[in-house]
């Protein structure tokens, strides 16, 4: 019991902190939407007061990490010489069920983006075939760029159902975990097709934070893989992880405003918004099982697992004995 209360004292201050910041993101964002831009055009107003407060409550959210990170107590390092091992198993503890629950949960949910996404890659691009066919002008989108999306999705998915298992039942201790880089990759593919979607759009703050929540959860990934191939830097991690919480809860306020809208007008959610939707909550929900399982562990971090029989080498002992 004193154990547990300990573990929910070294998480509180980072789940707190990131769940009040990713809500007043959320609201922020929502008022953004409602009043920062003109009702016709769609162009941003200058200077209005909710996009001003959006920036201030965003830096201040990332300062106050900041501050978290500095003072977040970490294991001291081994005497020099001997090799680091304090953090390559730090996610693989099977007595924690909260973050391997959370990182199926993303991969679930990053499944469910990789139909949505091949069904409007594919009708793009045979919209693109058929102009190409009548010599009509054809568009800027030959949907190859999404359907690469999908499988970036799929890799994502194979990713985080690795680093849950990883965590409900620990491997062998030197198996590295670039699955976790997955993510990573597939957030590649996933950048640069959103930025081909909005960027002929004149209206920066319109995906500015979609864009911004993409990067984080990139850098994010790629931090939380290095922590089991020698590049770990856990704090970072920890920054990192907040961030891409409070930045995707302000894309998917605006992503989810889409689809309901979409939906609203009776029309297909079978889009390209429904699979942004299913990534940026995908990564929410990985960041927020990170949140949860490292800040305990950089103190007093999970022994390293005992390597278990050889199978083979205790069948040729066996036949030996025979």
């Amino acid at each position: 019991m004193r154990q547990n209360k300990k573990h929910l004292s070294g998480r509180t201050p980072w789940l707190a902190g990131t769940a009040i910041a990713a809500l007043a993101a959320v609201g922020l964002r929502c008022w953004q939407l409602h009043s920062a831009f003109e009702p016709d055009t769609g162009f941003i107003i200058p200077g209005s007061q909710a996009s001003v407060i959006l920036v201030c409550a965003a830096v201040m959210a990332a300062a106050w990490f900041v501050i978290l990170s500095i003072y977040q107590p970490v294991c001291p390092k081994p005497p020099e010489g001997e090799e680091d091992h304090r953090w390559d198993v730090i996610f693989l503890d099977a007595g924690d069920r909260v973050y391997p629950m959370l990182e199926v949960a993303a991969a679930f949910l990053a499944i469910l983006a990789v139909p949505v996404l091949f069904v409007v890659g594919m009708g793009q691009f045979r919209l693109y075939q058929d102009l190409l066919a009548a010599q009509l002008q054809i568009p800027s989108n030959n949907g190859l760029l999404t359907l690469a999306a999908a499988a970036g999705a799929f890799l994502a998915a194979i990713g985080l159902l690795q680093t849950a298992r990883e965590g409900l039942r620990p491997g062998r201790p030197d198996k590295a975990r670039l699955a976790a880089a997955l993510p990573g990759v597939a957030g590649c593919i996933w950048l640069m097709e959103t930025f081909r979607t909005h960027a002929a759009n004149p209206v920066l703050w319109d995906y500015a934070p979609h864009l911004l929540a993409i990067v984080l959860g990139m850098e994010f990934y790629l931090d939380f893989a290095g922590m089991s191939v020698g590049a770990a830097h856990p704090r970072r991690l920890l920054w990192m992880a907040a961030m891409t919480v409070v930045v995707s809860a302000a894309a998917l306020a605006s992503t989810a405003a889409e689809v309901f809208a979409l939906a609203g007008q009776g029309g297909s959610l079978c889009t390209a918004q429904l699979g942004d939707l299913c990534l940026l909550l995908s990564q929410l929900l990985a960041a927020a099982g990170v949140l949860w399982r490292l800040p305990p562990n950089l103190e007093h971090p999970p022994e390293r697992p005992e390597a278990g029989p050889d199978p083979i080498q205790e069948i040729q002992e066996e036949t030996r004995d025979e």
